[in-house]
């Protein structure tokens, strides 16, 4: 066996090792303290959830104000299971729970989460950003929506009131019934309503009001205090339980569809004759123009969005901004130069394309 001699360490080692050991000393301090402030910080709190649901009620009651507001002061007892189903603009975002609680596991594995709107941004940019998302929404609004979407009630010459028309319930969805009334003279009253696609329930109870059908086709209310019933008939859900997509819009709503898309150079005498001849069949369709003219004019009209680009990016370029903005299920894509005739029918190519698995149709075109 070998021996090695052990030599006295020098002044100058011994300085060199203690600092080193207090190196490490304050190193390992001082993750001790790191570990616990970043396992708080990302461990699972109340904040994991934020509800920015509105109340239940609030847009329902907003629906047909004028007859709530008449008897308000007629109390009722929601129903959770039907009124949970009513469509309804609200949301809730959930983090999804860890199924293992160990530090830097939010770190390593972020999970969902959400934050308030209106705090994340400053007053002013949170109203600019409002007022900006409000007006696109009316902008869309006046594309899609046409005067047949407009609610209308019929008055209670029967003696029942009732919405004639723009009540929409989507498939196999529920919606509130706005409109429902009854304008007689204080006695006892009974009201049947019957439905051959659906079914009819309370998603409200009032006192006083009985039910015979609930979760039926055919749902029959009474009640001898006529307010009572007026307050009832306000709450009564429809929910569509067969669905067929020809039971319903017979005709298409082009502009709800279909967008116009063009792309143009200089030749602003024959964008403007195409536009002229669209607006004479078509004249709520929009219609998006990408335009890379060197001196760009104005295109300017109901339903109209030109898009100015670079000198000269040419036409793929101005075919993909174009195609980039269009919203609507289909876009029918022409050149500056095209007219439309009566013998154009872009209903023909819709009705093509929703009963065949085709993904594009052309028609024919002559000079």
């Amino acid at each position: 066996m070998v021996k090695f001699p052990l030599f006295p360490m020098s002044q100058p080692a011994r300085i060199v090792m203690m600092l080193l050991v207090r190196k490490k000393v304050f190193l390992a301090l001082a993750v001790c303290v790191a570990l616990p402030v970043i396992y708080i910080y990302w461990a699972p709190g109340d904040h994991s959830t934020v509800d920015v649901k509105p109340r239940l009620w609030s847009e329902i009651e907003k629906m047909h104000q004028g007859l709530v507001d008449r008897y308000s002061a007629i109390p009722y007892q929601v129903k959770e299971s039907i009124a949970s189903r009513v469509a309804h603009n609200g949301c809730v975002c959930e983090a999804e729970p860890n199924r293992v609680n160990v530090p830097f596991i939010k770190l390593l594995f972020p999970s969902v989460w959400a934050r308030y709107m209106d705090t994340t941004f400053t007053p002013t940019e949170w109203n600019a950003m409002k007022n900006r998302r409000n007006q696109q929404y009316q902008n869309f609004q006046k594309r899609s929506q046409n005067a047949a979407d407009l609610l209308l009630i019929a008055e209670a010459n029967s003696p029942l009131q009732y919405p004639a028309q723009g009540v929409e319930v989507r498939p196999l969805g529920t919606v509130i019934i706005p409109g429902l009334g009854i304008q007689e003279p204080p006695r006892d009253h009974s009201v049947t309503l019957t439905a051959s696609m659906g079914t009819f329930d309370r998603a409200a109870e009032v006192k006083d009001v009985r039910a015979e059908g609930e979760g039926t086709s055919s749902l029959t209310l009474s009640s001898s205090l006529l307010a009572n019933l007026n307050r009832q008939l306000q709450f009564i859900a429809y929910t569509n339980t067969l669905f067929h997509p020809n039971t319903a819009d017979a005709d298409y709503n082009i502009s709800a569809l279909v967008t116009i898309a063009t792309k143009t150079f200089i030749r602003y005498d024959k964008l403007q004759v195409l536009i002229e001849s669209i607006r004479r069949f078509y004249p709520t369709v929009t219609i998006v123009i990408a335009d890379d003219s060197e001196h760009p004019q104005p295109v300017t009209g109901p339903y109209i969005e030109h898009y100015i680009m670079p000198f000269g990016k040419g036409w793929f370029a101005g075919r993909n901004l174009a195609v980039s903005q269009v919203t609507t299920k289909y876009v029918l894509w022409v050149d500056d130069d095209f007219i439309f005739t009566a013998n154009t029918k872009v209903e023909k190519m819709v009705d093509m394309l929703e009963r065949t698995t085709l993904d594009l149709v052309s028609p024919s075109w002559a000079d």
